[in-house]
């Protein structure tokens, strides 16, 4: 498969660029950036275009969308025209509105949020279906920290709301919530408090509702505040603790009556470090197109993810 990549940042070039030049059968057809990629795209021996007119752009098997968010819809239209599967980076849509409008111009799409495919992810998931611990009671969730020098130009998309998606829910925080649209079939905003500054999200506290096990989750995100990211799951016999940012996670369990402690071996049946993450989600993509699978696209592209999001704002404005 000819995959055409779209945007020469960091993500393209730490990421997706040297993971899709190892896999088998997949060759980079070419880089396109809005300043012409010539240096980069000899490193790949693939052609470098720069984007004038996206009308323009070379045909391919694939494209990946590794541009601002606030962005990608004219590229997403004209890819969709051309039947092009498009796989995009996170967070997918500005909004919810764009987000549906994306899902009827293409049947087959996806978005990168590549953490439902941890292990830690996948053990909390497996644990809390098992109930070996008992049935859910709580979940709280920290993460964020203080930002001190950016190193960002003035001039950046990161500085432009309307291009980024607005601040840190979407930046961080959409990583999170696709985890527990993934872990929580049934999972809805309750209510939220968020501050904002010059247009951004710079802090928000968020009540979940899980219906299915008559329990909450309390989430916290900011950039404001001095947090270690962490993720508590608090069960009838015991609270099982780990960093829910990292695809290999210690799990520390606490049992309630005697408070010893002791941690799970997780199966390493899925990823455990970044790049596993990346290319498990990548390689779900291409065999769904290479079995000519019927994609779901909602799922594919978290509309959950996408909706929480907007429920966040709304509640929280």
């Amino acid at each position: 498969m000819e995959i055409g990549v779209i945007g020469a940042g960091g993500i393209s070039t730490s990421v997706h660029l040297p993971l899709l030049s190892c896999i088998p059968d997949v060759r980079i057809k070419f880089i396109a950036d809005k300043s012409d990629p010539k240096e980069l795209a000899k490193v790949y021996d693939t052609q470098s275009v720069k984007i004038d007119d996206v009308t323009n752009l070379p045909d391919c098997d694939i494209v990946l969308l590794a541009i601002p968010v606030g962005a990608r819809e004219k590229y997403v239209h004209e890819f969709s025209k051309r039947g092009t599967p498009i796989f995009a980076e996170k967070p997918f849509a500005i909004d919810l509105e764009t987000h549906k409008n994306f899902l009827k111009s293409s049947k087959k799409i996806s978005c990168n949020y590549m953490r439902v495919y941890y292990n830690s992810t996948r053990t909390i998931k497996d644990i809390i279906d098992s109930k070996a611990f008992g049935t859910l009671k709580k979940v709280i969730i920290t993460e964020g920290g203080i930002i001190g020098k950016t190193r960002r130009e003035r001039g950046s998309y990161q500085a432009n709301p309307k291009l980024s998606g607005g601040g840190i829910l979407m930046e961080l925080g959409c990583h999170t919530l696709s985890q527990l649209a993934f872990i929580f079939d049934n999972i809805s905003v309750r209510k939220s408090k968020v501050i904002w500054q010059d247009g951004f999200d710079i802090d928000a506290q968020i009540i979940f509702d899980l219906p299915d096990y008559d329990s909450s989750i309390d989430y916290h995100i900011t950039m404001i505040k001095s947090v270690e990211p962490l993720a508590q799951f608090c069960f009838e016999h015991a609270i099982i603790s780990f960093n829910h940012v990292l695809p290999d996670s210690i799990f520390n369990v606490t049992n309630y009556r005697n408070e010893k402690q002791f941690t799970i071996n997780q199966n390493n049946r899925f990823a455990s470090t970044f790049g596993q993450a990346y290319y498990l989600k990548w390689k779900s993509f291409l065999d769904n197109l290479s079995n000519d699978k019927t994609i779901n696209t909602e799922i594919e592209t978290s509309l959950k993810t996408t909706k929480m999001l907007a429920d966040i704002v709304k509640n929280g404005a």
